[in-house]
């Protein structure tokens, strides 16, 4: 009776004609104006997580559970037809399956804290990293042949890393030094933005003493971008 009240995740449609909810387990696609309300699936006993818009806005990535583990599945935006398996080896929880702009690959986290890559159409997979750190956000470049994303360096600090789907390349943006999330790349592909807490500026002058406060940095975080050519 009341959907928002479980709801776990929501995605716009690439034209942003329409929205795609899970909500207690279920995937709704409802209209932004004028239009009906659509459930993809209507299996009885199978929980969906995680569902959003493939790139092309006709169909629906999401994690179904009805082989016992979660598998990512390809759903009729419509509701008209039959689902898709794009995985059938679930062996531990997977996570937020993130399309390419071309559609060609799904970039995914796993409870081992592993970063995958499945090409739709083969259904072959690829570890891109296995740090046991742990990962952020992920973000594909426009033309869907780099993945950047964020993990964490073995002194707990985030880092930015870009990986190259044609050379298998995998290149380290920022420094561990200091934190670095949140990439986005700009339309062109030719920079990468991201946030940063490298503003090391306190508002307690120096110096610190026994009976002084200790440094405090009220404003570390700024916005940064590198040029990657």
């Amino acid at each position: 009776k009341k959907p928002l009240d479980y709801l776990t995740s929501a995605a716009i449609h690439p034209d942003g004609e329409s929205a795609v909810l899970t909500s207690r387990g279920r995937v709704f696609v409802v209209p932004s104006r004028h239009g009906r309300l659509v459930r993809p699936s209507s299996k009885p006993g199978v929980r969906f997580r995680d569902a959003v818009f493939m790139p092309d806005g006709d169909s629906i990535l999401a994690l179904s559970d009805e082989s016992g583990e979660l598998e990512f599945v390809e759903l009729p935006a419509t509701g008209v037809g039959e689902q898709r398996a794009l995985t059938s080896d679930g062996e531990i929880l997977r996570f937020d399956g993130l399309p390419s702009p071309d559609g060609e690959r799904i970039a995914y986290t796993d409870q081992n804290r592993d970063l995958w890559i499945l090409s739709v159409d083969s259904g072959e997979q690829k570890v891109v990293s296995s740090n046991r750190e742990g990962l952020g956000s992920l973000a594909w470049a426009p033309d869907g042949r780099w993945l950047a994303f964020e993990q964490w360096a073995s002194n707990g600090f985030r880092q930015i890393l870009i990986y190259g789907i044609e050379g298998d390349s995998l290149t380290v943006l920022t420094s561990d030094r200091v934190n670095s999330w949140g990439p986005a790349w700009d339309p062109q592909g030719e920079w990468i933005y991201f946030l940063s807490d490298r503003e090391l500026r306190s508002l307690v002058e120096s110096p610190w003493g026994t009976r002084q406060p200790e440094p405090y940095f009220d404003k570390p975080d700024k916005i940064f971008q590198i040029a990657l050519q």
